[in-house]
Formats: structure tokens, C-alpha cells, sequence
């Protein structure tokens, strides 16, 4: 299912493709190591696909990711999201991208401390200058669907670190993103809240067409995508299809052949 594309951006299936990626290298410096983080990477993800991508520790998984929430850039290669280069855009372009388009959830939860748990959700939206009464109607939805709803009050320090990563959760969800990035989203989370949180985002994906995309090491993560992406040394060693008969086990076999 990994494929090269000539015409990023282009060509006839070109409105099914939210992400695209063409020939992408990332290298970063460590000491006098220069790191090849990404060597080539080519990819389609379709619009409304639920991907994982998976690797060892050092992989590129991270790496990727911070590319396409344009938190980094690529030494070389295109990188399509959702019609656009995301390269080429202006600095206003690239703020409402990240804004309005795309909602992150980070490993390190990135709340502001000086904000309530609710402040911190509805955060997106007030400077987007669109938080009206049916934003805050849907950041209650999505609280209460993380069990959230006594600690919307508190600040981040007074926070669990389950619930602050509920509250990203929450945040990164509350202008209905058209393309969802998650690294590890459920890392801190119990099983309880886990469900939850892949009842609410399945639910969500019923009513909007929102592509995820999310980096995991987690198996019951993998489980819940349509497809899992395996990259080795910065490349993609392959690719595989997620069906509702498909256990971890299956999972685990597939995903060793891959990675090696």
C-alpha cells in the first residue's frame, strides 16, 4: 500500500490523499554524528484513514510526525497535507494550518499552566475566534467523555498525569481537526479512560472525515487503525491492512516480519 507518487499533489486520486509525502530525508546533528532520521520516505494516507505507524525506538516514527505538524522541516522532499505543500505556506497560512486543520496530541501534553483543564480544551478555539456556544457544547461532550468533568477546574499541576493527557486529548479534538496527529495518545491513559477515548475518536470519525494518524509501540493501539505503517532506519520497510478479525497476536507477527 506504500507507494511513490511522481506529481505530488497531483493526478486523478489526488482529493483522496490527505497526506502525501515524496522522497522525504530529515538529519539531525548529535555532537559531530550527523543522524539520517529520514532517508527517503514515500507515502499516501487517504482521507478518513485511521494509520499507525510503527518502529523501534529511533526509527523516524517522531520524527515524521513533527514534519507534518510543521514543528520541523525536511532537509529535502515534498510533503502534501490535505491538497497543499505545507512547505510553501506563508507564515499566517501556517499558523491557521496548525490552528484549525490539525490537532496534535504530544507526548509531554504541552498545557498551559496558568489555565484550567477546560480553559486549556477550549484554548484552539478562542484563538481561532470561534469559541461560541456550540464549541463549548462539544469541549463538554468531549470531557465528559474522558471523565473529565470534576477536574475541569483545576490547573495542570493539580492534574494526575492521566488527566492531563485526557485534557490534551480533549484540546487536540475540540475544532473537529481534519487531520488528527497523536504521538502515543493512550501512553498515560488506564484502560478505563483508554476505551473511552477510542469509543469518542471512532464516533467522531462517523460524523467528520478526519484522517489520524498516530506513532505508537502499543499493539491495542495498532489494533484500532486500518492500516499499520512499519518504518526501519528511516525507511518504510512495509505495510499492512487492520481488520476486525485481526487480534494483537496476529498483529505481533505481522509487524516482527516488518521490523526485523
Amino acid at each position: 500500500m506504500n507507494q511513490t507518487f511522481a506529481q505530488a499533489g497531483a493526478g486523478s486520486d489526488a482529493d483522496d490523499n490527505a497526506i502525501q509525502l515524496h522522497d522525504v530525508h530529515k538529519s539531525y546533528h548529535q555532537g559531530r554524528v550527523r543522524v539520517q532520521a529520514l532517508a527517503g520516505i514515500n507515502l499516501r494516507v487517504q482521507s478518513g484513514e485511521f494509520t499507525a505507524i510503527m518502529g523501534a525506538s529511533g526509527s523516524g516514527k517522531s520524527t515524521l510526525l513533527h514534519l507534518l505538524a510543521l514543528l520541523d522541516k525536511p532537509d529535502r522532499g515534498d510533503i502534501w497535507v490535505l491538497g497543499r505543500n505545507i512547505e510553501r505556506l506563508t507564515e499566517r497560512e501556517a499558523t491557521l494550518y496548525r490552528r484549525r486543520g490539525v490537532g496534535v496530541v504530544f507526548q509531554q501534553f504541552n498545557l498551559i499552566p496558568t489555565l484550567t483543564a477546560m480553559e486549556n480544551i477550549l484554548l484552539p478555539a478562542r484563538l481561532a475566534g470561534s469559541c461560541d456556544a456550540a464549541i463549548q457544547t462539544w469541549a463538554a461532550e468531549i470531557a465528559d467523555a474522558l471523565h473529565l468533568g470534576s477536574r475541569l477546574g483545576y490547573r495542570p499541576d493539580a492534574l494526575s498525569g492521566g488527566e492531563q493527557q485526557r485534557t490534551a486529548i480533549a484540546r487536540a479534538l475540540i475544532m473537529r481537526p481534519t487531520l488528527l496527529l497523536a504521538d502515543e495518545p493512550t501512553g498515560n491513559l488506564d484502560s478505563a479512560s483508554t476505551n473511552q477515548f477510542w469509543k469518542l475518536l471512532q464516533e467522531m470519525l462517523a460524523r467528520v472525515r478526519t484522517t489520524v494518524l498516530v506513532v505508537t509501540h502499543e499493539l491495542s493501539t495498532a489494533l484500532q487503525a486500518r492500516r499499520v505503517v512499519v518504518l526501519r532506519d528511516g525507511r518504510i520497510a512495509g505495510d499492512f491492512c487492520v481488520t476486525p478479525e485481526d487480534d494483537m497476536a496476529t498483529l505481533a507477527a505481522r509487524y516482527q516480519e516488518l521490523a526485523g
